[in-house]
């Protein structure tokens, strides 16, 4: 069976699963079809699965909110006290000196 006729076979399957209104077992059971291999198709045509191949987009964000209580970072037994308006590369510099002791 080509992957088109497999999907195709598997989505009546599912439709007929979930108008029956019988438990998954039971359901699979009766159509003698494989729990675990009715399991794998549900998900796999799951609409979540679906919404996941979708492409992803992006938007940057700049939040400009001013710290207004300082942050304390805990390295090597010292602590460093890092308010608004901080130099990001000093800091930076500062953590990896610290990493070394």
């Amino acid at each position: 069976m080509k992957r088109k006729e497999k999907e195709a076979y598997w989505s009546a399957k599912i439709d007929e699963y979930q108008n029956s209104g019988l438990a998954l077992s039971e359901w699979c059971e009766t159509a003698e079809v494989a729990v675990h291999n009715m399991k794998y198709w549900l998900r796999k045509q799951s609409p979540v699965n679906h919404i996941a191949l979708q492409e992803t987009s992006w938007v940057s964000c700049v939040v400009e909110e001013s710290i207004e209580n300082p942050i304390s970072l805990k390295v090597n037994h010292v602590d460093i006290e890092v308010t608004s308006g901080y130099d990001e590369t000093l800091l930076l510099q500062v953590i990896q000196t610290l990493r070394q002791i």
